[in-house]
């Protein structure tokens, strides 16, 4: 039973480790080639390595819970579409996917402040729902917040809502290239 029910964790967490570049699957661990950083990652609310605003943040520290406006280049050739997934790697129980949006159109160059992209598709997060869940660490953490954008050498064939190990390990398969910037958000003492 409790096999069964870390199985979704885990797979999560293998689907994570290879989007950072770890490259293992399951229980082989599997040779690839390092993936290249060939994709900046900019936004205009913030700057890389610095605080996010709060209005990115949970309502419990006076967010508004929207979705942080990001640009980006991406100098790698035969991209057939884009993904992002915002996660927390200092989550007390291990990598939060926040949001994890996959087949944005190749061509967009921003994301929009508290717009999807029109035809993306969105993942579940670690929450098991489907969206952006916003940074609401512990009072008194200081949590980092990963934006990373990968470039994939084609579609993720995966329709909105489909579960976060089957996304993460999709755009781990397809990915040609990646950038990232990151953040951190102050859980506010009360």
């Amino acid at each position: 039973m409790m096999t069964t029910l870390w199985r979704p964790v885990c797979l999560a967490a293998v689907g994570l480790l290879s989007l950072t570049g770890c490259g293992l699957l399951g229980q082989n661990k599997v040779v690839r080639g390092s993936v290249p950083d060939s994709t900046t990652v900019t936004s205009p609310a913030f700057r890389d390595g610095a605080p996010m605003p709060v209005r990115f943040a949970c309502a419990q520290y006076g967010g508004r819970t929207r979705t942080p406006p990001l640009h980006w280049s991406v100098a790698q050739s035969g991209v057939g579409s884009l993904a992002l997934v915002i996660d927390d790697p200092d989550s007390p129980s291990g990598a939060y996917v926040h949001w994890v949006l996959f087949n944005i159109d190749a061509r967009a160059f921003e994301l929009l402040e508290n717009v999807p992209p029109p035809r993306a598709e969105q993942a579940m997060n670690s929450a098991h729902k489907v969206g952006y869940a916003p940074p609401c660490p512990p009072k008194g953490e200081v949590h980092r917040y990963r934006f990373t954008l990968y470039a994939l050498k084609e579609k993720v064939p995966l329709k909105n809502g489909v579960s976060l190990d089957k996304a993460l390990l999709a755009i781990a398969s397809r990915t040609i290239a990646r950038g990232r910037m990151t953040a951190t958000f102050r859980g506010a003492m009360m």
